[in-house]
């Protein structure tokens, strides 16, 4: 039966889209509330103002973008622990300000709905990520988790035991 399956019979229909333009604000914003949701949703596709897809914005890019920005303001390194809050906000406050364009990965893995479910998993282990873009006709209509690749794939295992 795993044989017959498709990405589409797995994907996620419910994700969190950004444009190109949004801000690291409303990005951290939105990657919050998805989080909050369910802790594997900590990303985001990002898209063209056509809808095409531009790329994905990670937790991780996010944080990695923030360090950047905190770590470069040499006032923020160099704070006494007194002035450290005051200079920390003021790094974030323009960080903030930066698009998610500028930090997004621009080539994440992408399958086709129709694609078998073996070879989004080798797409999966490749990429070394755990989630890929679902896309037909260049736009994004679902995602993979590796999580629900992972419970779809031992679910027919264990009944074969």
């Amino acid at each position: 039966m795993l044989l017959r399956k498709r990405a589409w019979d797995i994907m996620r229909e419910d994700f969190l889209v950004v444009e190109e333009e949004a801000s690291m604000a409303e990005v951290i914003t939105k990657l919050r509330e998805s989080i909050s949701k369910h802790a594997d949703n900590d990303f985001a596709i990002v898209v063209k103002e056509s809808g095409q897809l531009a790329g994905v914005i990670t937790a991780r890019d996010m944080l990695r973008a923030i360090e950047d920005c905190v770590l470069r303001d040499d006032v923020v390194r160099n704070a006494e622990e007194t002035d450290w809050d005051r200079a920390f906000a003021k790094a974030c406050t323009l960080c903030c300000h930066r698009r998610v364009k500028d930090i997004m990965e621009r080539r994440p893995p992408t399958v086709r709905p129709n694609d078998p479910v073996l070879l989004v998993l080798n797409s999966l282990v490749d990429s070394k990520v755990r989630w890929a873009v679902v896309e037909e006709g260049g736009k994004p209509i679902g995602v993979v988790v590796i999580n629900d690749l992972f419970n779809e794939i031992s679910r027919e295992m264990v009944s074969s035991f």
